[in-house]
């Protein structure tokens, strides 16, 4: 079921190895879709996406291969199917960052909600550690991701706008893309490291961006230029 974000900024279409090759209909077959993919998640995170296969894939999901065929060319497709899946679920977190928007809730206590939720949420959904590592490393998955942080970017310069800076939208959406761009690149690495050194990374990066927004925020910035 697609998402309230996918719904205001549809992702653009797959190429023709990636795209399912049927959509289920039928509530039977709509389950095993969702089978197919939960047990695919499973997997790549057991795993890895590199001894992923379809074979093991049917195997474990306990349905035929031709089954998985049916809906899915190829094993990249599937993949790709639970990155998006995945991506879908993370970005429902933040919620469009609708709290942000209103000005009477804290920035520094909703960035730092945000953040958190984010790191645990990632380390808690099958594949999602996995899914995150491989769109560094795959260009499907990695176009997946642009696509993702630019919607989310949109969303942020909005939430701000609404918040009463008198900034430009077109300033304030280059200046929410750094601070995605950054989050997700810290981020990523802070999902490899150790705990300390994770924990390091992340405060860091909280403070970064809250200093960052809030000159925007208190009109420090616009008060520059």
């Amino acid at each position: 079921m697609a998402s309230a974000r996918t719904a205001s900024f549809p992702r653009a279409p797959l190429g023709a190895h990636l795209a399912r090759r049927r959509e289920p209909v039928q509530e039977r077959a709509r389950k095993t879709v969702e089978l197919i993919l939960d047990t695919a998640a499973a997997l790549i995170e057991e795993a890895g996406i590199e001894a992923f296969n379809t074979n093991v894939l049917a195997e474990r999901a306990g349905v035929r291969v031709r089954t998985v065929y049916r809906y899915f060319p190829n094993k990249l497709a599937v993949i790709t199917a639970v990155a998006e899946r995945l991506a879908d679920e993370w970005d429902g977190w933040f919620e469009g960052f609708r709290a942000l928007s209103d000005p009477r809730f804290s920035l520094r206590t909703l960035w730092v909600a945000y953040i958190g939720t984010f790191v645990d949420g990632i380390r808690r959904v099958p594949g999602g550690l996995a899914i995150r590592r491989a769109m560094r490393a795959l260009p499907e998955l990695q176009a997946i991701d642009r696509q993702d942080n630019e919607r989310l970017a949109r969303q942020l310069a909005a939430a701000i706008e609404r918040r009463g800076v008198a900034v430009p939208r077109s300033r304030l959406t280059t200046m929410a893309r750094i601070i995605i761009e950054t989050a997700v690149t810290v981020l990523d690495l802070a999902l490899l490291e150790p705990q300390a050194q994770a924990s390091a990374l992340i405060d860091e990066l909280k403070r970064l961006h809250l200093a960052y927004m809030e000159a925007y925020i208190e009109g420090r910035a616009n008060r520059r230029r």
